[in-house]
């Protein structure tokens, strides 16, 4: 199952809209759209619409079961994820 479609699963269970789940995580819904369609989003990204969905990323070990979860420090959160190159 691809990350869009998890997302898309968890929007549907929590009933949140893609504008709403954009609107939490400070990104456009044409970027969000986009980001969906790619099925291309960075572990930061994920981190953030976990947050925004009350929810944590983790990785689960198959043979054992342990789990790590993935999170940044909220500093690094909802900082724009490209910078803008000054004009010279």
């Amino acid at each position: 199952m691809s990350v869009t479609e998890v997302i898309k699963g968890i929007l549907k269970d929590k009933n949140v809209t893609q504008v709403e789940l954009a609107e939490r995580t400070n990104v456009t819904k044409q970027n969000l759209s986009n980001k969906m369609n790619r099925d291309n989003f960075s572990t930061l990204e994920l981190v953030e619409i976990a947050d925004a969905l009350e929810m944590q990323l983790l990785l689960k070990n198959t043979s054992d079961g342990k789990e790590y979860i993935i999170d940044y420090p909220e500093e690094q959160k909802g900082k724009p994820k490209r910078s803008r190159k000054s004009e010279e």
